[in-house]
């Protein structure tokens, strides 16, 4: 018997629109693909070399992770050398933000969770995301979810995901900053589909999904 046809998918939603470097993001754009690193960021020439095997795989945009200082001091010559945009991953002191900015990449994603005082310094990203013409992805992750969500919910439910990541995106509004996406993960599918499902039908941000929990420790 011939294979039953696929479903057709769900038209997308109609969502607001940015650029990761050249890379359209958003409705009006083909569903771009990302890939993690796994390499330590400082070590440039790992870095770069994994960039390029997954540039040769289809990989439209990449993310390495910056937890300390000497990742931030690598960002400028990957940027510079990457065939495709980088996005930094920030981790704990807001001071990597304004580096992965100042060093060329072409997007930051922030979990303001694990990120120190972070509320506190969002006119300063907004600001400094806004003059360099580079979005943000606010990346709500259950593991680190803020306690004060997890005392209201009990547990990192979708509704918690969800409040979190909205929380995060209206600060930046309130700055005149909408250049942003928005992921929130949980190591169970079920609870992420449904956090998605709510951001989808209470929001226009482009979103990312993505597989949480992958990868080495750093």
């Amino acid at each position: 018997m011939p294979a039953a046809p696929l479903p057709a998918l769900a038209p997308r939603r109609k969502t607001r629109q940015l650029f990761v470097g050249p890379v359209g993001v958003g409705s009006d754009h083909p569903i771009s693909v990302q890939s993690m690193t796994t390499t330590k960021t400082h070590d440039i020439n790992s870095t770069l070399q994994q960039i390029a095997e997954l540039t040769a795989s289809g990989c439209d945009i990449v993310r390495v992770a910056c937890p300390r200082q000497e990742d931030a001091d690598a960002l400028a010559t990957i940027a510079r050398k990457s065939p495709i945009p980088v996005i930094a991953d920030i981790h704990f002191q807001p001071k990597y933000i304004f580096a992965a900015i100042d060093a060329g990449c072409a997007a930051v994603r922030v979990n303001p969770d694990n990120i120190k005082e972070f509320d506190g310094r969002v006119k300063e990203v907004a600001k400094a995301a806004g003059d360099a013409g580079i979005p943000i992805r606010i990346g709500v992750n259950a593991g680190s979810l803020d306690p004060r969500l997890l005392a209201k919910y009990g547990k990192a439910t979708p509704e918690a995901l969800v409040e979190s990541a909205v929380w995060e995106a209206s600060l930046f509004e309130e700055h005149g900053f909408g250049d942003i996406k928005i992921s929130v993960k949980h190591n169970d599918p079920v609870i992420m589909v449904e956090a998605y499902r709510q951001l989808a039908a209470r929001t226009d941000y482009p979103l990312h999904l993505g597989v949480t929990e992958a990868g080495p420790a750093f």
